[in-house]
């Protein structure tokens, strides 16, 4: 999995774009590395070379070694100690500062464009990977910036100083360290190239081995119970086998390109060693001036085998990790707010769904083709039909989880394609078929639907719902962490929390898919008074395939295939002996056959 041009192309400007918000820091380490550098890597061999040249043409005092070089020791020490000691603490200030905030706003806006996505988005990615890759993208920036930092700004500005500082001394060899070092740099990113695309490729298994291991986790009850831990293991087992060969031809093409560094890094050196006997030889140059060739070589050759064993390593790595969230940041949302969107005033709840057309992605046929259905304000309608009519894709184009192909959707006459989805979600109390609650307490699952609601009023809720039943039996009642998903309470408890949580939010609208098909026949009748108080003066949309609980709903719709195969009342139905009439004598147990 290569990360080409264009892409390092974006993902640097990601990076740049981050950066560049914080200005101050930026521009205080653009300052004070170089100066950094200077004071700490050049300006003592200069004192040294200095004293070397006085020291070989005996220009001192004999046996007066203060009055001497007094002054170059003191200069020599407060520079090796303010480089040492003050100089790079500064530069650290501001990078773990700078860092610090993009690093901070990496999250947030991953975070943001995660919770912009539509279902279908994350129907069809691991949670696992995202938060790996997620993970990734923050210490690819680390990764990246100390770098930079620490290694690639220094080794630049370190060739510009000796350059400017033996260019009256040994302008040859000034031409000649330039000329190769530049000819390294070039060279040792060409010959990466082939490391960058093994290490994107690595990161991209690792991505996916943290996804199955998520994914595995998730259903682990599944695993047990179909006696798939075998199977699991094997396949897990190849995962990684595939993650493990991916590092070791990782450190296969990085060592080979190590020894290639190695070598032209040994012939640099070796010819600022020739040069600058050469100087002395055939030009005269000084003692002092042979100290700084050397000196400042075997710096610079240091600091660029650094940049192509250290740094080009970790930029490849770093834009290898990158690369997933950067490309899934580049997705734009499928279901957007509108540029200028409109307030949504409810005030009987009306809902019109008129010539609405809707297609699953990836899906050759439409599930709603021209579909037409009105509810009043304060209509209570059942929706029943087999799997695949189509009645939890009407709740979820209605809460805009999905945009429809064509058609309006008008709730009091207003479109809510001109409404932002906060706006619309807050009008509406949604309990799923399968209610999923965070790892949090059980009062701050309820509250969820109520933001700052207060102890009293979460009590209150979850009495109605018949779920403070069980939660004062636990030990830490109402503070008691559910689990991740919710996976410490059973399918009937989670489904009470979840109607606590839409009975506290008392919102005007309430959709209701399947919200109590988990609970056991007695729990549903005690259930059944308080959904009816919930419902009183809202306009309301149950889903159900036990047809008993929507007997008494004003309306009942019967869907086939995305259309309206016919509609009225429990008993209207019955006497119509249709559709309707077939599934309710169908029924065993109280349960819709499918």
């Amino acid at each position: 999995m290569q990360v080409d041009k264009n892409e390092t192309s974006r993902i640097v400007s990601f990076y740049w774009h981050c950066v560049t918000r914080w200005r101050r820091q930026l521009v205080g380490l653009l300052v004070t590395v170089p100066l950094t550098v200077l004071v700490n890597q050049f300006l003592p061999p200069l004192i040294l070379a200095e004293v070397l040249n006085r020291l070989s043409t005996h220009d001192y005092v004999r046996n007066h070694v203060w009055s001497s070089f007094g002054g170059d020791i003191i200069a020599y020490a407060a520079l090796v100690l303010f480089g040492g000691v003050v100089a790079w603490r500064i530069v650290d200030r501001f990078a773990w500062t700078l860092e610090g905030k993009v690093e901070q706003d990496i999250a947030r806006r991953v975070f943001d464009h995660l919770m912009s996505m539509s279902m279908g988005f994350h129907a069809n990615r691991f949670s696992g990977s995202l938060v790996s890759q997620t993970n990734k993208l923050m210490g690819s920036y680390i990764r990246l910036a100390d770098t930079t930092i620490f290694q690639v700004l220094p080794l630049a500005v370190s060739l510009i100083f000796a350059a400017i500082i033996l260019a009256g001394r040994a302008p040859l060899f000034v031409v000649l360290l330039l000329f190769f070092s530049i000819l390294y740099v070039i060279s040792a990113i060409f010959v990466t190239r082939a490391v960058r695309r093994l290490s994107a490729k690595h990161a991209a298994d690792e991505s996916a081995q943290t996804g199955y291991l998520a994914d595995v986790v998730t259903n682990v009850m599944n695993v047990k119970s179909f006696a798939g831990q075998g199977y699991e293991n094997k396949a897990f087992a190849k995962i990684t086998s595939t993650t493990h060969d991916g590092l070791l031809a990782l450190m296969r093409g990085h060592q080979k390109q190590q020894s290639y560094f190695s070598a032209v890094v040994s012939v640099i050196s070796a010819l600022s060693f020739a040069v600058a006997v050469i100087g002395v030889v055939n030009f005269g140059a000084n003692i002092g001036t042979v100290f700084l060739i050397l000196n400042y070589t075997a710096g610079i050759t240091s600091q660029l085998f650094q940049f192509s064993n250290s740094a080009l390593r970790n930029y490849n790595r770093s834009l290898g990790d990158a690369r997933d969230m950067v490309a899934i940041l580049d997705i734009p949302a499928e279901v957007k707010d509108p540029a200028e969107p409109k307030p949504l005033r409810v005030k009987k709840g009306r809902i019109e769904f008129k010539n609405v057309s809707f297609t699953h992605e990836g899906a050759g046929d439409a599930i709603f083709a021209n579909f037409n259905l009105a509810i009043a304000g304060g209509e209570k309608v059942g929706l029943v039909g087999h799997s695949g009519s189509g009645k939890t894709t009407l709740t979820r184009i209605l809460l805009r989880f999905s945009d429809i192909d064509s058609g309006q959707i008008l709730i009091d006459g207003q479109n809510i394609a001109e409404i932002t989805q906060d706006d619309l979600r807050r009008e509406v109390a949604y309990v799923p078929q399968e209610p999923l609650l965070f790892h949090r307490s059980l009062a701050e699952n309820i509250a969820y639907g109520k933001p700052g609601a207060n102890q009293s009023e979460i009590e209150k809720a979850a009495s109605l719902a018949h779920a403070d039943e069980f939660i004062r039996i636990l030990t830490n009642g109402y503070g008691t962490l559910v689990g991740e998903r919710g996976v410490k309470l059973s399918g009937g408890q989670r489904q009470r929390v979840a109607i606590a949580r839409a009975m506290l939010k008392n919102a005007p609208i309430l959709v209701l898919d399947e919200a109590t098909s988990q609970l056991d026949s007695e729990s549903e009748l005690l259930i059944q008074d308080a959904l009816w108080k919930l419902m009183e003066d809202k306009t309301t949309i149950i889903i159900a395939h036990r047809l008993s609980t929507i007997q008494k709903m004003d309306r009942i719709i019967v869907l086939e295939d995305g259309e309206i195969a016919e509609q009225g009342s429990h008993k209207e139905l019955l006497a119509k002996k249709g559709v309707y009439a077939r599934l309710w004598s169908h029924q065993s147990g109280g349960f819709l056959e499918e």
